[in-house]
């Protein structure tokens, strides 16, 4: 519908205008307030990962093997002491010995 005046014409350009200029500034503020979150989950990124380096989180270091513990005494069976014990004898078959070719028997 046309105008009657030229001043209702302004009018209208400018009611127009404003709600583009809205529309507009709706969307930058939207793109402004998503790249204001991006960029804080990249600065919480980087701080977790810093905080985990920092800890000690990405050393690959295995557990330590667990050793026993020579200072503790263990309990043992008594010995009397009246009895001589041969160490080379032992109670169990033992296989044949392996001849070394050092030692020939002859």
């Amino acid at each position: 519908m046309p105008a009657k005046s030229k001043h209702m014409e302004q009018r209208k350009q400018r009611i127009a205008t404003a709600k583009k200029n809205a529309r507009l500034a709706g969307k930058l503020r939207r793109r402004r307030q998503l790249q204001a979150l991006g960029g804080l989950l990249a600065i919480a990124a980087v701080l977790t990962l810093a905080y985990l380096w920092q800890s000690g989180f990405f050393e690959d270091e295995a557990p330590p093997a667990e050793e026993t513990p020579t200072s503790e005494v263990t309990e043992t069976a008594p010995v009397d002491p009246s009895a001589t014990v041969d160490p080379t004898a032992s109670t169990e078959p033992s296989e044949a010995p392996s001849e070394s070719p050092s030692e020939t028997t002859e």
